[in-house]
C-alpha cells in the first residue's frame, strides 16, 4: 500500500506519465527542456533519462501518448481507425509564445526523439495557463487544452498528419486547471476543475459525437491543484482522485471523503497517519 501511494506521489511530481508493463515513463519540463525518465516503480530506481527536446516555456505542462494499432484494435474492436498510424510515441508541450510544440520518437532512424512539425499542430494557440492531456479515441488522437479565451477544446488527428479543432466543450473550467483523461472501452473522459472548484468530467462515448459535462459534487478543492489523477469505476460509476496541492497529496472520493495522504517533496512522500487507512488505489 505504501509503495502504491509513493508511486502516485512520484508520478504526480512529473508533468506527464505513461505506464507500461516494464516501467513508468515520466516527462519533466525544466529550463526550457523536456526530459523523459524511465523509472522502475518496484525498486524506485531510475533506469535511464533521455532529452526529448527544447523550446518550451518555464513551468510548461506536457502530455505523453504512446500507442500502436495492435493495442488500439484490441481495445476498441472494429471501431478503431487503423489509419491513425503504427506504433507511435509523442510528447506535447507549450512554447513561450503559448503555441503547441510536439516531439515524436523516431523508431526508424536512431531511436531518438525528434521535432514533430508535420501538419498544423504548431499553429495551435493556447491559454497562458493551459493544461494539456492526450488520449486515443477510436476516431483519432486527441490533444486537450484550454484555448486563449479560457474554453476547453481539443485538437484531433484522425489519420495522416492534419489536425482539426473541435468546438469548444460545454464546460466552465477554472483558469489554470490541470487536465487528465481516462479512456475505457465505452468512451473517454476529460477531468478538470471548474470555476466552482469542483471536479468535473466531460464524457464522450465512442459511438457518440457529443460531449456531456458531469459535475462530481463531493470532490471540491479550493487550493490551487498542481496535478491530479482521476478514475471512474466502470461498475459503480464512482469517481476517485488523487490531487497534488500545496505540496500535499490528497485522496478524494465522490462519497465526500477527503484524506490528507502526506507531504510531497521532489517526488518523495512523507505519509500521515490517515494514509494507513486508505483501502483503494487508482
Amino acid at each position: 500500500m505504501g509503495d502504491d501511494l509513493q508511486r502516485i506521489a512520484y508520478c504526480l511530481s512529473a508533468c506527464s506519465t505513461f505506464v507500461t508493463e516494464m516501467a513508468t515513463h515520466l516527462i519533466y519540463t525544466n529550463d526550457g527542456t523536456i526530459t523523459e525518465e524511465v523509472w522502475d516503480p518496484a525498486s524506485g530506481e531510475t533506469i535511464k533519462q533521455d532529452e526529448v527536446g527544447d523550446g518550451v516555456k518555464d513551468g510548461a505542462p506536457a502530455a505523453y501518448v504512446w500507442y500502436s494499432n495492435g493495442q488500439g484494435a484490441e481495445d476498441f474492436d472494429d471501431d478503431f481507425d487503423e489509419g491513425i498510424g503504427g506504433e507511435e510515441r509523442m510528447v506535447f508541450s507549450i512554447t513561450p509564445e503559448n503555441k503547441i510544440i510536439a516531439f515524436k520518437y523516431d523508431y526508424e532512424e536512431e531511436d531518438v526523439w525528434i521535432d514533430y512539425t508535420a501538419g498544423n499542430v504548431g499553429t495551435i494557440s493556447v491559454h497562458p495557463q493551459s493544461g494539456l492531456s492526450a488520449a486515443i479515441n477510436p476516431d483519432g488522437l486527441y490533444l486537450f487544452f484550454m484555448n486563449p479565451s479560457g474554453g476547453l477544446q481539443a485538437a484531433v488527428r484522425p489519420g495522416g498528419e492534419d489536425w482539426t479543432l473541435t468546438n469548444v466543450f460545454p464546460a466552465e473550467a477554472k483558469i489554470g486547471t490541470p487536465l487528465t483523461t481516462s479512456v475505457s472501452s465505452e468512451g473517454v473522459s476529460l477531468f478538470y476543475f471548474g470555476v466552482d472548484d469542483t471536479l468535473h468530467h466531460l464524457y464522450r462515448g465512442h459511438k457518440s459525437g457529443s460531449w456531456e459535462d458531469h459535475r462530481i459534487d463531493n470532490i471540491v478543492v479550493t487550493t490551487p491543484v498542481t496535478r491530479f489523477r482521476a478514475s471512474q469505476d466502470q461498475e459503480t460509476g464512482m469517481v476517485e482522485a488523487y490531487a497534488l496541492t500545496n505540496d500535499r497529496l490528497l485522496r478524494l472520493s465522490e462519497t465526500g471523503e477527503s484524506v490528507d495522504v502526506g507531504s510531497v517533496e521532489r517526488g518523495v512522500l512523507t505519509k500521515t497517519n490517515d494514509a494507513q487507512n486508505i483501502r483503494w488505489i487508482i
